[in-house]
Order: C-alpha cells, then sequence, then structure tokens
C-alpha cells in the first residue's frame, strides 16, 4: 500500500552548552510529491537508517565544537592567569615587564630551574657575575643552560635590573652576544636562564686557569668578535647601549671559540648624541676609562677603553693588574706603552704564541688599535665601526695615539696601605660636560 508523505518536519532537539544557553538544532526534510509512488516496504527501512547515521553525525560534531569552545575560553585563558599571577607579584614592575617583547623568550618555573641545577649544588657553580652567581643546568630534554640566578639582597634594585635585562636582551639579536632562552620571577626568586657556552669565559683561558692553547688565529678571531659585538649594542642596535663592564669574565666562547659579549646587569640606555652622568659607578677597576672612574662621566666610549684593555690581555695572556710582577710590569697598558717607545711592542706578546707562529704585521696592528682605544680623552677614542675597519681591512692608520692615562699605585710606607691615583693625565684634561652639569643633573639615573 503506498503512503504519500508530502513533508517529514523533526522537531527540535535540545542540547546544553558550556555556557548555560540552550542550542536548538531543527530539522527538516522536505520530500516531494513524486515520491509517493515508492512502496512502504522499501523505503522505511532505507529512510529509518539515514534519519539514523544523519542525526548522529549532527550529534557528534555539536559535541565536538561544544569541547572545543570549552576549553579555548576557560581552560587556556586559566594558565594564562597563572602565569600572569605568578609574574605581577610587583606591581609597579609589571607593566613595564610585559610590555617587552616576550614572546621570543620561554617562562620557567622555579622548581624546573632547581630541578636543573641540582638545587643550585656547587659543583655546577659557573661563576659570579655582577647580580649573582651563574649555574650550569640540564634541562628534561637534555639541553644544558646557564642560570643566573639574582642575589636575594638586591632587593627591589635587583628586580627592577632583573627586569631591565629581560627588555633589553629579548630585543636585541647578534651573533656576538649571549643569547637568552628564558627567565623566571617567582616571588623572591628572579632567575634568567641562558644558552650554555661550551668552553666558558674568556679569562679562564688567558688567565692560565685551563691547559687550552689559542693560537693567533683564534685569538684574533675573538679579537673581532667582541669588537663587532660592541659596535652592534652601540651603534647599530635599535637601542643605544653602553655595556659599562666589559672584561674577560664578561666574554663566553661557544665551541667554536666564537666570542659573545654577556652579563649586561650593568648595562644603561642612553639616548641618542647625549652624554650622561652616572651616579652610581658600575665597573672593574684595570677597565675603567678615567673620565667615568673620575667623574663619573659615562659613554659608548667608556667600553671602547676597556675593550683597548681587553685586546692587550688576549694578546700578552695575562691580567691588566698583577702587583707580583717587578713594578714597571705590573699595570698592563702602561707596561705595554713603555714597550711601544722603545720599539720592543713584541715582547708583550704571550711566549707561546711566538713558538706557534704568527704574522708579527697583524699582531702590531692589534696592538696599535689598543692604544687608540686607550686614548686619555674620550673624544679621541675612534667608534667600534672604526675599530672593527682598522682589524679587518688593510687600510693604513691615520695618525699616531697619544700616551695613555695610567694607574699609578704610589706605596706610603711599608706598614701603610697602597693608595691609587691617576698620574701622567694630559693636561688640560677638561671635562666635556662641565658647562652642562647643571643642566643635566636633573637626568641623573636613579
Amino acid at each position: 500500500m503506498d503512503v504519500l508523505v508530502h513533508r517529514i518536519m523533526l522537531q527540535s532537539f535540545v542540547l546544553p552548552c558550556f555556557n548555560g544557553s540552550l542550542i536548538q538544532v531543527f530539522i527538516s526534510a522536505v520530500i516531494s510529491p513524486s515520491s509517493s509512488k515508492l512502496k512502504t516496504r522499501s523505503s522505511s527501512p532505507m529512510a529509518s537508517s539515514s534519519l539514523f547515521f544523519f542525526l548522529g553525525g549532527i550529534v557528534v560534531l555539536i559535541v565536538l565544537l561544544i569541547i572545543i569552545a570549552i576549553y579555548w575560553k576557560i581552560i587556556k585563558p586559566s594558565r594564562m592567569m597563572r602565569f600572569v599571577s605568578k609574574t605581577r607579584r610587583h606591581p609597579a614592575a609589571s607593566p613595564d615587564f610585559f610590555s617587552g617583547n616576550l614572546r621570543t623568550i620561554s617562562y620557567f618555573d622555579f622548581k624546573t630551574l632547581k630541578r636543573a641545577t641540582k638545587n643550585f649544588h656547587p659543583d655546577n657553580l659557573l661563576g659570579r657575575g655582577g647580580f649573582g652567581p651563574v649555574y650550569k643546568g640540564k634541562l628534561r630534554d637534555g639541553r644544558l643552560v646557564a642560570v643566573k640566578r639574582l642575589s636575594g639582597d638586591k632587593s627591589q634594585q635587583g628586580e627592577s635590573e632583573f627586569l631591565a635585562e629581560v627588555r633589553m636582551i629579548t630585543s636585541i639579536q647578534h651573533k656576538n652576544l649571549v643569547r637568552l632562552l628564558g627567565c623566571c620571577s617567582d616571588g623572591a626568586q628572579r632567575l634568567l636562564v641562558y644558552e650554555f657556552m661550551e668552553n666558558g669565559s674568556l679569562d679562564r683561558l688567558i688567565y692560565g686557569k685551563s691547559d687550552v692553547f689559542l693560537n693567533w688565529d683564534t685569538r684574533f678571531q675573538i679579537i673581532v668578535g667582541i669588537a663587532r659585538g660592541l659596535q652592534y649594542l652601540h651603534e647599530d642596535s635599535h637601542l643605544r647601549i653602553v655595556h659599562r663592564d666589559i672584561k674577560a669574565s664578561n666574554i663566553l666562547l661557544d665551541d667554536k671559540f666564537q666570542p659573545r659579549i654577556g652579563d649586561f646587569g650593568l648595562a644603561r640606555f642612553f639616548p641618542e648624541d647625549e652624554a650622561y652622568l652616572s651616579t652610581t659607578f658600575a665597573g672593574t677597576l684595570g677597565y675603567t676609562a678615567p673620565e667615568y672612574a673620575i667623574r663619573g662621566e659615562l659613554s659608548e666610549k667608556a667600553d671602547t677603553y676597556s675593550y683597548g684593555v681587553l685586546v692587550l690581555e688576549i694578546i700578552s695572556c695575562r691580567k691588566n693588574t698583577d702587583l707580583t710582577l717587578p713594578s714597571e710590569m705590573q699595570y698592563l697598558p702602561e707596561y705595554a706603552w713603555k714597550l711601544y717607545e722603545r720599539s720592543r711592542v713584541l715582547d708583550l706578546v704571550d711566549p707561546r704564541m711566538r713558538q706557534d707562529g704568527l704574522l708579527e704585521k697583524d699582531v702590531l696592528r692589534a696592538i696599535n688599535v689598543a692604544f687608540f682605544c686607550l686614548q686619555p680623552h674620550a673624544n679621541l677614542r675612534p667608534p667600534m665601526s672604526e675599530i672593527v675597519t682598522m682589524l679587518t681591512c688593510t687600510v693604513e692608520m691615520v695618525g699616531t695615539p697619544m700616551k695613555p692615562t695610567f694607574l699609578d699605585r704610589r706605596r706610603k710606607k711599608k706598614n701603610e696601605s697602597q693608595s691609587c691615583s691617576w698620574d701622567t693625565m694630559p693636561e688640560p684634561f677638561p671635562s666635556p660636560l662641565e658647562s652642562d652639569q647643571s643642566t643635566q643633573s636633573s637626568q641623573l639615573p636613579h
């Protein structure tokens, strides 16, 4: 018996949603009158089966959409809020911290770093930076990292420096600058996670703390690499950055002995074409430019002076100050200049390097560059871009370097402590900021 079906309408079925609202699904099926000629025995089972699978598929699809919506709207934001609540413990610093480009680094949980460094075990201590010790760590995925743990006694100042360092390092990228992998801020605990440098810091190799010998090619590679890194900080970066503490222990070496400048804890930002007076001395004596040590005047030329001292250390393989040596040899730049005046400057070269073989012309060029960096007046020191050119291009150096300013160590009496004063300071030695001190005093960094 033929059954005429003009319209089959399935009334709405109701599904609960995650936000309490109701989703009503109306399904209507319209069958043409021409289908009335179909027989009941063939159409009824087929229609029921198709309808069952059709409705089942729609239900499964809707359930999946609801689950996805719940995940993206509830679960994932809650994880982000937990991250925010951990890092926003200090409201004054938080807005600046999160305005940085944090998408380029990872956030590490304190427990993860504690486990990676074996609870900051002394055996994993790599050294001590400007604001705390640095430990070797191994993450769960096998990666080796260097974890810098800021000292707790730095208090709010340490927190501020931490946030400044994160913002700064994540905004600059260069092959001769150490790369920041991540950070951690958990209560009083503030840590930075750097890439691990296979060959450690430069001071271990040039101060006799390691049996590894560096030939001239490797040393020259390090000298040029440091210069390129400073050129980027001073001239090529979108920020004008003065490191303030360029020294051997702050130069890290990768597995190919390529240098990376590290420890930006003492760095400051400077507006373009301005010099500043620094109320707080932050540097290492022996590497410090005279205008910075005496008057606190800081510019990128202070880094240039420190670089000149470091070049002499790399070539001679000794510290810039060694009071165990005879008096005229104790301060490296002073001793180097005396050899220069006597036309015996090659006596400064590490004896092992001379035995291994070197190009005297290249070594003399590097020493002359160091003397240009050690000029007593900041405006006489060349910018790092010119230093890179002098080192890498076969161009004649224009001019002759002046006698550097030396730190004179005078012993008062046998039982009295040693006093230090800057000697052989060329006259006049005016401050380039003398006339502007009154107008710029309000701009002193705090």
